[in-house]
């Protein structure tokens, strides 16, 4: 799993990650220290480097380091190893997510790295580097979920940029994957990523996905999941500012800007969990958009109009923004500066008169945690993944779901087979 020079290299200059180090007492390295009297017998508490658990590290191309030897790049068959190990020792290991995942963050960089440089053709090859590149998605596609929850991080830091950042480079290789091998090999897997595609851009600064959709084969246009992905597009599609490629910009011509639409087709049962999780990832952008259009509407009537209007209720608006309660919407509410009054009947509705501006301020950053916001959206998805009997538990007591892939037990599961959903993801891992 890693070039002899590397290991060699890391064990000297100590750069070597904790995930890669066992027991001294445990290890092939004391062993061979105690015949040589290098250490004593007290000494053997410490944790020393396992080359047989270390692992190719990423390493971008820059001044000063030579160009990898072809020896030092791994075959397909030993990059679907390296991977098998990371998700299912590693990350299925005893440690919490938060703590090894920048360590599996950089060693799934270094598999797909190892891929492009190859430039796989052989029919075999390609399906590994297909089968990787699948599971790395889902793997970056949970982390944002999962860790954008401060509660699952200690002491750890999570750039949820930096993992939107790998996310998008792990689905357009797949991307290129797909149609460069369309019409010699079949791809069970495809229309649940391409629906992670249509999800992802929601918000796009450059909406033409529609045109890209033209070349897309006929079966994956007419399955379930791609329908459903492009319907949360539209319903979440700005209907506010006007956008390009072209110039000059114009309205996004299927955009809907219907937030309640949206939240309701998340809690259907056509939305699958990782594609809710790719879709929370613009939560924050739909609830804005859906407060700008209520506020702007209304500033456009008469101050006399705006000060009698109570219709917009703490609990019409924590509807409207798909929040788990009232809480929730008035804190979001309140990070842009936004009041509320009481009525007759002692309830809060939200006061138009309370800021003079036309339109709120898309600069703002409401601080409230994403995943928080969001707690009966994913229950929905673990309630019915174990009333389909896809969940399981695992040794710690924990709910995972059922793998029911049909190629390889350790794929990581396959959502976008008819039979299955992720094994690891419809339950919190730690």
């Amino acid at each position: 799993m890693c070039p002899d020079f590397e290991r060699v290299e890391r064990i000297v200059q100590n750069m070597v990650d904790k995930t890669e180090k066992v027991g001294l007492n445990r290890s092939i390295l004391h062993r061979e220290m105690l015949r040589s009297n290098q250490i004593r017998d007290e000494e053997t508490g410490r944790d020393v480097p396992s080359e047989e658990r270390m692992i190719k590290r990423f390493r971008r191309s820059a001044a000063g380091y030579d160009e990898q030897l072809p020896s030092d790049i791994r075959t397909p068959e030993t990059l679907r190893m390296t991977l098998n190990y990371l998700l299912d020792n590693v990350v299925e290991g005893e440690g919490r997510l938060a703590t090894v995942h920048k360590f599996v963050w950089d060693r799934t960089r270094g598999i797909r790295n190892d891929f492009s440089i190859q430039q796989v053709t052989r029919e075999e090859d390609v399906r590994i580097a297909i089968d990787c590149f699948e599971r790395i998605a889902r793997f970056h596609i949970l982390s944002l979920h999962q860790l954008s929850n401060p509660e699952n991080l200690v002491s750890e830091h999570f750039d949820a940029h930096q993992e939107r950042e790998q996310l998008n480079n792990t689905l357009l290789s797949l991307m290129y994957y797909y149609d460069d091998h369309r019409g010699r090999q079949s791809f069970q897997n495809e229309a649940e990523f391409r629906a992670y595609c249509i999800i992802f851009e929601l918000q796009s600064q450059q909406p033409d996905l529609e045109d890209r959709m033209q070349s897309w084969p006929l079966e994956l246009l007419k399955d379930p999941r791609t329908g459903t992905a492009f319907k949360l597009y539209a319903a979440a599609g700005n209907t506010l500012y006007d956008q390009g490629p072209l110039k000059p910009q114009a309205a996004f011509d299927i955009a809907q800007g219907n937030a309640a639409g949206f939240w309701n087709l998340l809690k259907s049962k056509r939305v699958t969990y990782l594609m809710a999780c790719v879709a929370e990832i613009y939560f924050g952008q739909v609830r804005f958009m859906a407060l700008q259009s209520l506020w702007k509407s209304t500033k456009r009537a008469p101050a006399s109009m705006q000060a009698r209007l109570q219709d917009w209720s703490v609990e019409e608006l924590t509807k409207l923004l798909g929040f788990d309660d009232e809480e929730q919407a008035s804190e979001f509410c309140g990070e842009y500066d936004l009041g509320f009054k009481l009525n007759d009947a002692g309830e809060q509705y939200l006061d138009f008169t309370s800021q003079p501006e036309m339109a709120l301020d898309s600069k703002s950053k409401p601080r409230i945690p994403r995943t928080l916001k969001t707690i009966s959206l994913m229950l929905f998805r673990i309630i019915h993944a174990k009333q389909t009997g896809l969940l399981i538990r695992n040794r710690r007591g924990e709910a995972i779901s059922q793998n029911t892939c049909c190629r390889d037990q350790r794929c990581w599961g396959c959502t976008g087979h008819p039979r299955g959903t992720d094994r690891r993801t419809a339950g919190d891992w730690r």
